[in-house]
Protein backbone atom coordinates (compact mmCIF):
# COMPACT_ATOMS: atom_id res chain seq x y z
CA UNK A 1 0.00 0.00 0.00
CA UNK A 2 2.92 2.36 0.79
CA UNK A 3 4.34 1.58 -2.84
CA UNK A 4 1.15 2.76 -4.17
CA UNK A 5 0.82 5.77 -2.26
CA UNK A 6 4.04 6.83 -2.90
CA UNK A 7 3.93 6.64 -6.67
CA UNK A 8 0.54 8.73 -6.67
CA UNK A 9 2.91 11.76 -4.92
CA UNK A 10 5.70 11.23 -7.13
CA UNK A 11 3.07 11.24 -10.10
CA UNK A 12 1.42 14.24 -8.71
CA UNK A 13 4.63 16.01 -7.99
CA UNK A 14 5.69 16.18 -11.58
CA UNK A 15 2.81 17.62 -12.81
CA UNK A 16 3.32 20.88 -14.05
CA UNK A 17 2.69 24.06 -11.42
CA UNK A 18 2.18 20.85 -9.02
CA UNK A 19 2.64 22.40 -4.96
CA UNK A 20 4.38 19.51 -3.16
CA UNK A 21 3.95 21.18 0.22
CA UNK A 22 0.23 21.07 -0.42
CA UNK A 23 0.26 17.80 -1.97
CA UNK A 24 2.50 15.91 1.25
CA UNK A 25 0.45 17.94 3.88
CA UNK A 26 -2.95 16.87 2.02
CA UNK A 27 -1.62 13.20 1.91
CA UNK A 28 -0.84 13.80 5.95
CA UNK A 29 -3.95 14.71 6.83
CA UNK A 30 -5.87 11.94 4.64
CA UNK A 31 -3.88 9.45 6.28
CA UNK A 32 -4.32 10.79 9.46
CA UNK A 33 -8.49 11.29 9.04
CA UNK A 34 -8.96 7.12 7.93
CA UNK A 35 -6.27 6.27 10.86
CA UNK A 36 -3.57 5.11 8.34
CA UNK A 37 -0.71 7.40 9.65
CA UNK A 38 1.41 4.89 10.43
CA UNK A 39 2.35 3.81 6.52
CA UNK A 40 3.90 6.89 6.22
CA UNK A 41 7.61 6.09 7.22
CA UNK A 42 7.32 3.49 4.76
CA UNK A 43 5.51 5.90 1.83
CA UNK A 44 8.83 8.03 2.32
CA UNK A 45 10.86 4.74 1.84
CA UNK A 46 9.46 3.83 -1.07
CA UNK A 47 9.27 7.88 -2.33
CA UNK A 48 13.44 7.51 -1.86
CA UNK A 49 13.37 4.27 -3.68
CA UNK A 50 11.50 5.91 -6.43
CA UNK A 51 13.93 8.81 -6.73
CA UNK A 52 17.08 6.28 -6.46
CA UNK A 53 15.56 4.74 -9.58
CA UNK A 54 14.81 7.80 -11.61
CA UNK A 55 18.54 9.54 -11.06
CA UNK A 56 19.52 5.93 -12.24
CA UNK A 57 17.70 6.44 -15.48
CA UNK A 58 18.80 10.20 -15.42
CA UNK A 59 20.88 10.48 -18.84
CA UNK A 60 24.55 11.05 -17.87
CA UNK A 61 27.11 11.97 -20.18
CA UNK A 62 30.86 10.53 -19.89
CA UNK A 63 33.33 12.20 -21.36
CA UNK A 64 37.74 11.33 -22.18
CA UNK A 65 38.26 14.75 -21.22
CA UNK A 66 36.17 18.15 -21.52
CA UNK A 67 37.26 19.05 -25.00
CA UNK A 68 35.19 15.81 -26.01
CA UNK A 69 31.58 16.95 -23.98
CA UNK A 70 30.63 19.24 -26.77
CA UNK A 71 30.75 16.51 -29.24
CA UNK A 72 29.25 14.10 -27.03
CA UNK A 73 26.34 16.54 -26.14
CA UNK A 74 25.68 17.42 -29.61
CA UNK A 75 25.70 13.32 -30.75
CA UNK A 76 22.70 12.93 -27.68
CA UNK A 77 20.89 15.87 -28.81
CA UNK A 78 20.44 14.07 -32.36
CA UNK A 79 19.17 11.34 -30.34
CA UNK A 80 16.45 13.74 -28.69
CA UNK A 81 18.37 13.17 -25.23
CA UNK A 82 18.96 16.11 -23.27
CA UNK A 83 21.70 14.94 -20.48
CA UNK A 84 21.89 16.34 -17.28
CA UNK A 85 25.31 15.57 -16.00
CA UNK A 86 28.45 15.52 -17.33
CA UNK A 87 31.60 13.35 -15.79
CA UNK A 88 35.26 13.17 -16.57
CA UNK A 89 36.23 9.74 -16.63
CA UNK A 90 40.16 9.89 -18.04
CA UNK A 91 39.82 5.89 -18.63
CA UNK A 92 37.83 5.95 -21.41
CA UNK A 93 41.54 7.65 -22.76
CA UNK A 94 39.71 9.31 -25.54
CA UNK A 95 35.68 10.36 -26.61
CA UNK A 96 32.27 9.78 -24.24
CA UNK A 97 29.73 7.31 -23.60
CA UNK A 98 26.36 8.12 -22.67
CA UNK A 99 23.73 6.88 -20.66
CA UNK A 100 20.06 7.63 -20.53
CA UNK A 101 16.59 5.50 -20.62
CA UNK A 102 18.44 2.10 -19.89
CA UNK A 103 21.03 1.96 -23.03
CA UNK A 104 24.61 2.79 -23.49
CA UNK A 105 26.29 4.92 -26.50
CA UNK A 106 29.61 4.28 -26.59
CA UNK A 107 31.98 6.29 -28.72
CA UNK A 108 35.05 5.99 -26.21
CA UNK A 109 38.68 4.85 -27.58
CA UNK A 110 38.35 2.17 -24.70
CA UNK A 111 35.80 0.40 -26.49
CA UNK A 112 37.15 0.40 -29.81
CA UNK A 113 40.64 -1.12 -28.52
CA UNK A 114 38.50 -3.38 -26.63
CA UNK A 115 36.92 -4.61 -29.47
CA UNK A 116 40.73 -4.91 -31.22
CA UNK A 117 41.68 -6.85 -28.29
CA UNK A 118 38.28 -9.27 -28.80
CA UNK A 119 39.01 -9.92 -32.27
CA UNK A 120 42.53 -10.71 -31.89
CA UNK A 121 42.38 -13.34 -28.78
CA UNK A 122 39.26 -15.17 -30.34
Amino acid sequence: MEKEYAQAVATMSRREGADEAAIVSGLVRELKVSGRAKLLPGILRELRTLQAHEAKLAPVLEVATAKDEAVGREAMKKEGIEIESVIVNPSLIQGWRARANGLLWDHSAKRALTDIYKKITN
